[in-house]
């Protein structure tokens, strides 16, 4: 595949909150599977669509499926490219560190290799860290920013998470953690309890568990630990191009009213917080997402005024 042109700029968005509607019905899509060979072994990617080019990085133990529910959103508007990320899905790990920065350079060997010198960048929550890496590292090769629930800063996660993620990556004591995250009993109670609460999407929900069953546990220790350090402030304020930023107004991970202030003071960060929403991914919090998102990308390739952005979510 050639490099595809970069988006035009989009108009100086402001700041809204948002609030979710029943979703439509969900709509079968077809994607190319790939293979990248490496010496470690294959990193698996998902492509297809039509237009300029979206990386996609997907979230914590998570792989390409994470963005199934974008598919109808993203693939009339952009050529994806969606890996699953070094240890995680159908990819080897790494032989080193699972680093954000790491792993973005693998993120971004996939989308040379199919041709694009130039892409957006999308990510979801510790995959956001890879997508924010990945444009500090190579500013010239990323265009727009589409970060749904980032990691900017330390003081942006909520300390009990903090607290939570010490604790279960302690030496001794990740080994059982992993046990316990591979019955679902478990792990549907952690999540519904301390992270994701109760309305979240079934299936969502079982892709999400088949997905910690092979996820690799080095790889996942070493990315959850880096992924909570780094200060992505800065970053983002200096984004010479769009930036959208989604997060649930109910979000356990992040401190919402912090994360929303750090970006909105910025002229091109969009930040829309999603009322009724949580971590997990209900079928109304998809329905939001993909207005958000539609919004966002009509208006960087200039094709929607900012006024009809947010449809019946406006407040």
């Amino acid at each position: 595949m050639s490099a595809l042109p970069a988006p035009a700029s989009a108009p100086r968005p402001g700041s809204a909150r948002a609030r979710v509607g029943a979703a439509p019905p969900a709509r079968t899509t077809r994607l190319t599977e790939g293979l990248l060979e490496r010496r470690q072994g294959p990193l698996r990617f998902l492509t297809g669509g039509s237009g300029p080019p979206l990386v996609l990085c997907h979230g914590f133990l998570g792989s390409a499926e994470n963005f199934d529910a974008w598919l109808p959103t993203l693939l009339p508007r952009r050529t994806v490219v969606i890996p699953d990320l070094p240890g995680f899905g159908a990819s080897a790990p790494l032989p080193g560190r699972h680093t954000a920065g790491a792993l973005g350079r693998e993120v971004a060997a996939v989308a040379l290799a199919l041709g694009h010198e130039r892409y957006d960048l999308a990510g979801l929550c510790l995959g956001a860290s890879v997508a924010l890496a990945m444009a500090g590292d190579r500013p010239e090769s990323v265009g727009s920013l589409l970060l749904h629930t980032p990691l900017l800063h330390p003081t942006v996660v909520r300390r009990r998470f903090h607290a939570q993620v010490a604790g279960f990556t302690a030496p001794g004591v990740f080994a059982a953690i992993t046990w316990l995250a591979h019955r679902r009993w478990a792990s549907d109670w952690y999540k519904r309890h301390l992270t994701e609460g109760e309305d979240v999407d079934l299936s969502a929900a079982q892709v999400n568990f088949d997905n910690q069953l092979r996820a690799c546990p080095r790889a996942a220790r070493a990315w959850l630990r880096d992924g909570l350090r780094h200060d992505f402030r800065r970053l983002v304020a200096d984004w010479p191009r769009p930036v959208l930023l989604m997060v649930a107004a109910d979000d356990r991970i992040v401190d919402v009213p912090q994360l929303a202030a750090l970006a909105r003071a910025h002229p091109l960060v969009e930040t829309r917080v999603v009322d009724s929403a949580g971590h997990g991914w209900s079928a109304a919090f998809v329905t939001a997402q993909r207005a958000l998102l539609a919004g966002f990308l009509d208006r960087v390739d200039g094709r929607e005024r900012p006024s009809r952005a947010l449809g019946p979510w406006a407040r």
